[in-house]
């Protein structure tokens, strides 16, 4: 065992080294209640080990009443600043300085009035072994679960201060003053006390401070995501709250508008419509933009054959850019059979935002797809995609801000916009671990560009399908529809088989573009919003076009018997029925162009909600969309109702529109007997039947149909 005076000094080197541990643990948490007081723990031993030092340098009485002044002292801080640290406000700190207390008279008395080193051991011994069980019980009952590792490190070295303190109060016999300095238990109870124990409790304390700061941290992350999850559902209300006095805006607008001849209010309308419009963009976009923050699954990777792929999602943008009179080609330079591993969910909406941007700032000119082949290892491909336009061009000082969020350069300010689409494409390409990079010369045009390295896929996987299909593909398709569900649906639908859509939206539109290009079939709705499909009809039976022999399909759910009859009179071809059905839309089509007699079986199920509607969009959009989907007609579906029955008795006409749109996509969506009892209302106007208490049935039949939806919504999220 070393001898005292050179455990003294390292005591001394041990205390000053546990003095700066402590004050730089308490720097890095100052605001962590007790870290400042345990600093002026060990100066206080410091002074204790320099008091005793001095006894015999000094009067006895005065170097021992100074260095059990100071011990009992740093007792109190150290219990005091644990204390602190775990938040603990019972009784037990005030017993336990009770019991110092009456310890400091007795060590008084024994010191002063009747002189006895046995009796002063004694109580120092019992007043460490009080500290020790304190400081036990608090580390055992209150912080070992919340502070595992940094509990650990104080009840080994509490548990040997208390077993040998204990040890010394029961076994250490007399002793006589000058012997104390040299009696073992003396000796190797100064290097436990002040060698051993404040290396524990330096390090005991810095992991506490750790775990608590982890904990924070996890704390402070676990709120972030609740707060993202709040904001997400907030928005998404919002959203909701949002959109149905839009729809009753946008509503009234067009109603306004169809009725008033005043060019002035017409005026005012269409600013109304364009506004609630821009709106209900920026609620879209904005929703997609929060939802990067909530989710960060991870990839789903598929294999896909990526020029069949890309060339049929040219197929889906291919009519906006043709309805600005816009050219738009692919210049796709990768191996014919190229089968690539990737999430074409996020790589689809990537492209579909930047072209769908290119085409809205380009008035004239060109909106082009390049796709190169930059490098190529035995299992990889690196392609570089961009997306180049003739449009107005980008200021060279607003390039770099065009990613963040609601930022828009000049261009954008005047087309409008939420300022949210590169925002939402620079996430995306985030997660796939690239960079999206623009080009840009004022009035010379845009160029975003992006590099990705795809995997390898096996290449006759899609080249087997292709073999296998027994149905025609690549035809060229006019679709007549104003419903934008339909619209979306038809033509995901129609480009996995890699036809080319021209599409319009009313009767007028259909008629113009039937004179001015030639199509293998046609499938016109037969509710247009300013002409029926059976006039469109006679109307071209009237005038020279180019589709004379065009077989023409019917895409209408009005199919009573008399309904067909007048279709077939008026030469269609065939009737794809609403709701859709991707095999039989397939079917009609490729029976178009053969002598097959016309099918026009709708199988719809008689229920109040079919299921397989939903499974049968989620094919073709994703989660969110078919969400976005549903919230939006369940949201709207009373209001519109409503508006049904106050305009059945004065504007008629209205109202058929109205509960033809509704019917469509009631029946699209699989709330059947709802569809079917509309279109039943519908059909009773549209001869001037009485419709007596009809709609009131309707609303009560909607109320039923909603109940099931609703429960079939939380079996799926049970």
């Amino acid at each position: 065992m070393l001898d005292s005076f050179t455990l003294y000094f390292a005591s001394i080197a041990v205390m000053i080294v546990m003095t700066l541990l402590n004050f730089l643990t308490w720097r890095t948490n100052k605001h962590t209640p007790g870290t400042l007081l345990y600093v002026f723990y060990p100066i206080l031993l410091l002074g204790v080990i320099i008091g005793f030092t001095l006894i015999g340098k000094i009067p006895n009485l005065i170097a021992i009443t100074i260095a059990n002044s100071l011990l009992l002292a740093a007792s109190i801080v150290h219990s005091l600043a644990i204390s602190q640290f775990l938040n603990y406000r019972g009784s037990g700190f005030k017993l336990f300085c009770a019991f110092t207390a009456l310890s400091a008279v007795m060590l008084g008395y024994y010191s002063f009035y009747q002189p006895a080193i046995n009796e002063r051991l004694l109580i120092s011994d019992l007043q460490h072994i009080a500290e020790a069980i304190f400081l036990l019980f608090l580390f055992i009952k209150y912080a070992r679960q919340t502070y595992p590792n940094g509990s650990i490190v104080y009840i080994i070295i509490l548990t040997l201060v208390a077993i040998s303190f204990t040890a010394r109060a029961l076994f250490i016999g007399h002793i006589e003053q000058h012997d104390t300095l040299l009696s073992p238990w003396f000796s190797s109870l100064l290097f436990l006390n002040g060698v051993i124990a404040p290396m524990f409790y330096a390090a005991g304390m810095a992991l506490l401070c750790n775990e608590r700061r982890e904990q924070h941290l996890n704390k402070l992350t676990l709120k972030a995501h609740k707060d993202l999850e709040i904001r997400g559902l907030f928005l998404s209300t919002i959203s909701h709250e949002i959109r149905t006095p839009l729809n009753g805006i946008l509503g009234s607008a067009q109603l306004v508008m169809n009725q008033t001849s005043d060019a002035r209010n017409k005026a005012y309308c269409e600013a109304i419509i364009n506004s609630a419009e821009s709106l209900n963009l920026l609620v879209d976009k904005v929703l997609d933009y929060a939802s990067l923050d909530q989710h960060d699954a991870a990839l789903y990777e598929e294999d896909i054959e990526f020029k069949t792929w890309i060339k049929n999602l040219c197929l889906l943008l291919s009519p906006l850019a043709e309805q600005k009179q816009l050219k738009f080609a692919l210049v796709c330079n990768v191996p014919e059979q190229a089968c690539y591993y990737c999430d074409q969910q996020k790589l689809r909406q990537i492209i579909i935002n930047l072209v769908g941007n290119a085409i809205k700032f380009t008035d004239q000119g060109s909106v082009e797809i390049h796709i190169d082949l930059v490098a190529e290892t035995q299992l990889e491909h690196t392609l570089k995609i961009s997306v180049i336009d003739s449009g107005p061009g980008i200021e060279s000082d607003e390039i770099a801000y065009l990613t963040e969020p609601y930022v828009q350069s000049s261009a954008g300010k005047e087309k409008g916009g939420t300022g949210l689409g590169l925002a939402i494409t620079s996430r995306l390409l985030e997660k796939l671990q690239s960079k999206l990079e623009i080009s840009s010369a004022v009035g010379r045009g845009s160029s975003f560009s992006f590099t990705l390295t795809f995997t390898l896929g096996e290449l006759s996987l899609v080249e087997q399908r292709h073999q296998s299909k027994d149905y025609l593909t690549g035809l060229n398709v006019l679709l007549v529809e104003d419903l934008d569900l339909n619209q979306k649906i038809a033509i995901e639908f129609m480009a996995e088989d890699e036809h080319k859509i021209k599409l319009a939206k009313d009767g007028k539109s259909a008629i113009e573009l039937m004179q001015a290009h030639h199509f293998d079939v046609v499938l016109l709705d037969m509710n247009l919003p300013d002409l029926t499909g059976q006039q469109v009809l006679k109307t071209l039976a009237r005038i020279e076009h180019k589709n004379q022999r065009t077989p023409v399909l019917a895409f209408t759910a009005s199919l009573s018997p008399s309904e067909i009859k007048e279709y077939l009179a008026l030469g269609i071809k065939d009737i794809v029925g609403k709701p859709m059905k991707q095999q039989k839309l397939r079917q009609a089509l490729s029976d178009s162009q053969t002598n097959k007699s016309t099918n026009i079986a709708v199988d719809l199920i008689d229920t109040l909600y079919d299921e397989t509607a939903a499974e049968a969009l989620m094919r073709s959009f994703s989660a969110d969309e078919v969400s976005s989907i549903y919230n939006e007609f369940v949201l709207s579906a009373r209001n519109k109702l409503t508006r049904c029955q106050q305009l059945v008795e004065q504007q008629p006409e209205q109202c058929i529109k109205l509960l033809h749109r509704q019917a469509s996509t009631a029946l699209q969506l699989g709330f059947n007997r709802y569809g079917i009892e509309l279109k039943k209302i519908e059909r009773r106007l549209l001869d001037n039947k009485p419709h007596n208490e009809q709609l009131k049935h309707a609303a009560t039949l909607w109320q039923q149909s909603l109940a099931q939806y609703l429960q079939f919504v939380r079996q799926g999220l049970g």
